[in-house]
């Protein structure tokens, strides 16, 4: 009996010990220290790339209990919301208006009961006080370049408890990165890249210092904005003195396809539009562009683009473990059709073959 009762003292001493190795101790995208008794259970993702990262790394939507709106509308038109059906019901108005556009909605956050708030921290402090004075435990993150994101998943993969799943991310995109066949641009000069979207009825392009930017570079391509640093409103008569050979068009904007590029009286004077060379990105389960544990799957569809000759892989193939590697579940061979956007590209040069099965 004494032995037992020793045996159980023991127990009982350790236990604040297992308690805090089942903890979590990391830091998020500004330095601050996290700490929490236990993996998350509730968050809310403020930034958008963040909810489908927190997916990836978990390949569950459980914990998620809110988000932002961009991703209910990813989820509900394509395969995001297949894979994980709950993300309809997710509440994502959880922004309020004012000079910022990621000012919380702190009543509304604070009634989904989190255990952790993920905000944007490159936004500076007025997105984020309110928060904090209000008692919320809140993360930041930051985007910019191709090392920001990798710490970015690494952190999620931290907050649920499954450091192994962020490592495992990061060595996918290292994988990729190694086995696409990138023309020497001094030899070869890489064919020049526009990627343009269109915000408030301006035309913006993108420049450095971006994880687009790091795409079309890896992929082989040359920047044609590559002067600028982040997004830069544009004009038409500035995109034709560019005259890039590769037009790409944003995911995001519903209204901007390579078709109203061969329309447009100036654009369809670039050398993209000529050799219809002009593509809309895909959306995968999330958007490809944005920083998020998909983006190999744009650097493989960018270099098949820039050069198909010199890319071996396949890429329907690629995209099918690649999803299936973040998310879970591979997509199906209509799934894949339906994100490769075939009827959009039509007509663009090499696209049947880049993506036919």
């Amino acid at each position: 009996m004494a032995r037992m009762i020793a045996a159980a003292a023991f127990v009982l001493a350790l236990l604040p010990q297992l308690a805090g190795a089942a903890g979590v101790r990391t830091k998020d995208l500004t330095g601050a220290e996290i700490v929490l008794s236990k993996p998350v259970e509730r968050v809310v993702a403020l930034p958008a790339p963040s909810a489908p990262t927190l997916i990836a790394v978990d390949r569950s939507a459980d914990r998620l209990v809110g988000m932002h709106q961009t991703v209910r509308e990813v989820a509900k038109s394509g395969l995001l919301g297949r894979l994980f059906p709950r993300l309809n019901d997710v509440p994502a108005s959880l922004l309020s208006a004012g000079k910022s556009a990621f000012m919380p909605n702190v009543e509304a956050i604070a009634a989904l009961e989190p255990d952790l708030v993920l905000q944007r921290g490159e936004l500076g402090p007025q997105v984020v006080s309110p928060l904090v004075e209000a008692g919320l435990k809140t993360a930041l993150i930051v985007y910019g370049d191709e090392d920001a994101t990798r710490r970015n998943i690494r952190l999620m993969a931290d907050l649920v408890g499954q450091p192994e799943r962020g490592e495992a991310l990061v060595a996918w995109r290292d994988d990729v990165l190694g086995r696409i066949a990138r023309p020497d641009h001094a030899a070869s000069g890489g064919p020049t890249v526009l990627f343009l979207s269109r915000m408030a009825g301006h035309l913006v392009a993108t420049g450095t210092g971006t994880p687009t930017d790091f795409a079309m570079t890896v992929a082989g391509g040359r920047n044609v904005a590559a002067e600028r640093a982040g997004s830069i409103t544009v004009t038409a008569e500035q995109i034709m003195i560019w005259d890039p050979q590769i037009i790409l068009l944003n995911s995001a904007n519903r209204d901007l396809n390579p078709a109203d590029v061969y329309a447009d009286p100036l654009l369809s004077s670039t050398a993209a539009a000529k050799a219809r060379r002009v593509y809309k990105a895909p959306v995968g389960a999330f958007r490809w562009e944005p920083p998020n544990a998909e983006n190999p799957l744009f650097w493989l569809w960018l270099a098949k683009l820039f050069a198909p000759d010199a890319q071996t892989y396949d890429l329907r193939g690629e995209i099918r473990r690649g999803i299936a590697l973040v998310y879970g579940r591979e997509p199906s061979e209509a799934e894949i059709d339906h994100l490769l956007l075939p009827e959009i590209n039509q007509g663009a040069l090499n696209y049947d073959r880049i993506v036919s099965r």
